[in-house]
């Protein structure tokens, strides 16, 4: 197995948060830890998000801060959730395939009430066909290769079970017109992931539109990401970047800000939903 990591977005938001309350109540670590029976420097690992919390010692040290009932049950709700997640999450299953950062990915995905997503390359993996993902694959040497490959392409279609339960997260979706034209893994495969794009796209809880060629107004938006909200209202929210070498989840307010705009930009310059719909018609017309 891989190496474990404590650390997670959820323990990290409720870190951030006890520090907060802990600084406006004018404590410090040595006090509260006398309050709650801990060490400082246990409370300092909580802070950080680098040790796990039991349910009954957030309650603890939020009854000592006296915190608000709506962010008491925020990070009661986040505590619970990473209690599960870490004994009963279905991406365990995929064992030495993942990271720790990509079971954490996957987890807040599971609970995720809204998602919104740009992407310049591919179509979105959860809106992806099985051959489409193995396309993928087989063009990219970053990606896992032979046995490991196969079990890829039923991680990346387990996620999508999202999509299909009985309270599906909002999902709104831009996508740049020239990935829907790289006809990866050949015109039978892309024909079959455009058909299922224009599928997902009369779903209710789905936005989906295109970036069109036509567009000269600069966005600003030179990356693919997501952003992704858990709870009505948000209680967690993160954005998740990809590059060259990895991933990137960001989690402080001026940037999930900075991306909520951009995403606002992309959208308002994109095609509505039924020009876009046209136009993924003509492309497949083409292949």
């Amino acid at each position: 197995m891989r190496e474990e990591s404590v650390s997670s977005t959820r323990l990290r938001r409720i870190g951030r948060a006890l520090r907060e309350l802990r600084e406006e109540s004018g404590s410090t670590l040595k006090k509260t830890g006398r309050q709650v029976e801990r060490s400082g420097s246990s409370l300092s690992l909580i802070e950080n998000g680098l040790q796990p919390l039991r349910s009954r010692d957030l309650k603890h040290l939020l009854d000592v801060y006296s915190a608000d009932p709506t962010l008491r049950a925020a990070l009661m709700t986040l505590v619970e959730q990473e209690i599960e997640h870490k004994q009963h999450g279905w991406w365990l299953a995929f064992g030495d395939l993942l990271s720790a950062a990509d079971r954490d990915y996957a987890s807040l995905e599971y609970d995720a009430s809204a998602l919104d997503a740009v992407e310049t390359r591919f179509v979105p993996g959860l809106l992806q066909t099985a051959e489409y993902t193995r396309a993928i694959i087989r063009s990219n040497p970053a990606m896992p290769r032979s046995e490991h490959a196969e079990q890829y392409v039923e991680y990346r279609m387990a996620r999508q079970r999202i999509l299909r339960r009985d309270d599906p997260p909002r999902l709104r979706v831009v996508i740049d017109e020239a990935a829907l034209r790289r006809a990866r893994g050949g015109p039978a495969v892309m024909r079959a992931q455009l058909h299922r794009l224009l599928e997902e796209s009369h779903r209710e809880s789905i936005s989906l539109q295109v970036l069109p060629f036509s567009c000269t107004t600069e966005t600003g938006v030179s990356a693919a990401f997501w952003t992704l909200e858990i709870g009505y209202p948000s209680i967690l929210t993160v954005t998740l970047i990809t590059h060259v070498t990895g991933r990137l989840l960001l989690e402080e307010e001026r940037d999930l800000d900075a991306y909520r705009e951009a995403f606002r930009r992309v959208r308002e310059v994109s095609l509505s939903e039924s020009e876009s719909r046209a136009v993924i018609h003509r492309i497949i017309s083409e292949l």
